[in-house]
């Protein structure tokens, strides 16, 4: 996903950048810090749709290792999770946690995502 697919979304005066294709490996993360250097954001927004499956099974690591490549290079992530419970319990307990996150924060809607990525 070197060429990431994005959008740009200019909000309240931040810029935030809108992933729009599928992420397959943790190695996407970095073409989507590329995405927000190359326009000047270091705010991101991901919808669950786009994730793989292997994203939400905590035990493969995906969803963890990810997410720390984003908050290593100081990137706000919000991700929009439409179906927090078809993942199981941990799954819940792990979106829970992220709901209060500082660099990393999980959201029911986009609208919600946005506000807390502007605000930021």
């Amino acid at each position: 996903m070197s060429d990431v697919g994005k959008g740009v979304i200019d909000r309240s005066g931040a810029r935030i950048v809108e992933c729009l294709e599928p992420i397959v490996t943790t190695g996407d993360a970095l073409g989507l810090v590329s995405a927000c250097i190359e326009n000047d954001a270091t705010r991101l927004l991901l919808d669950d749709r786009h994730l793989p499956p292997t994203f939400f099974d905590l035990r493969s690591g995906f969803a963890g290792e990810f997410v720390q490549k984003l908050v290593n290079y100081r990137m706000q992530l919000a991700v929009v999770f439409s179906d927090v419970p078809r993942h199981g319990e941990r799954f819940e307990q792990f979106v829970l946690e992220a709901r209060r996150g500082r660099g990393f924060r999980a959201f029911d809607d986009r609208e919600s995502a946005l506000a807390w990525l502007a605000g930021s």
